[in-house]
């Protein structure tokens, strides 16, 4: 099989992921997408975004998180995977440059709040954004609330987005945990 750079001349492959966020190709969706995106954040929200498999979520999530001023928000990508709570922790322990040294649920929670404390000293606002997250567990998703929120939910120390399939959002809406600040966009 010919590649199409050598059979059509062009400098790079043509369907690659790892294109610029510079370089992508602006939808028409995507400006609207970028207003509801903010509006999560200021609200310190939990937000999920569904679509099929090639629609542009993970895209659309890399586009508008390269907006954010690296001094002002800390961007913090997890990949889901069917794993335990204690191996969701430790990725986002991972994410913060944290080396993940517990086994125990209860200490990587104080580890992470600790660091998300850090951040918020500084007037940083950490931002998690968990692709792929129709593969999680139903449970995590309270656990991420535990996670993202001071005691007696007077704040939020972290906005959450999840993305996923479709499925993903039939799956929540099945859940009696559901976070209570959800905001649905289906890309």
């Amino acid at each position: 099989m010919i590649a199409l750079t050598t059979a059509y001349g062009l400098t790079r492959e043509p369907f690659s992921q790892d294109v610029p966020v510079d370089k992508l190709f602006t939808l028409p969706g995507l400006p609207a997408f970028f207003e509801r995106f903010d509006y999560a954040l200021r609200l310190g929200a939990t937000t999920v975004i569904t679509g099929e498999v090639g629609s542009g979520k993970s895209t659309s999530l890399r586009a508008a998180a390269a907006r954010l001023h690296p001094s002002q928000y800390t961007v913090l990508g997890v990949i889901a995977t069917t794993a335990s709570t204690i191996e969701l922790l430790r990725q986002i322990c991972l994410a913060l440059a944290v080396e993940p040294r517990a086994n125990s649920q209860a200490m990587l929670l104080h580890t992470i709040r600790e660091v998300l404390a850090g951040l918020a000293a500084k007037k940083q606002l950490p931002l998690l954004i968990i692709d792929e997250a129709h593969l999680m567990r139903l449970e995590l998703f309270a656990t991420f609330h535990t996670v993202t929120q001071l005691p007696y939910d007077q704040n939020t120390l972290m906005p959450m987005v999840s993305s996923g399939q479709s499925t993903l959002l039939d799956r929540l809406m099945h859940h009696p945990k559901i976070p209570e600040r959800l905001y649905l966009h289906r890309r």
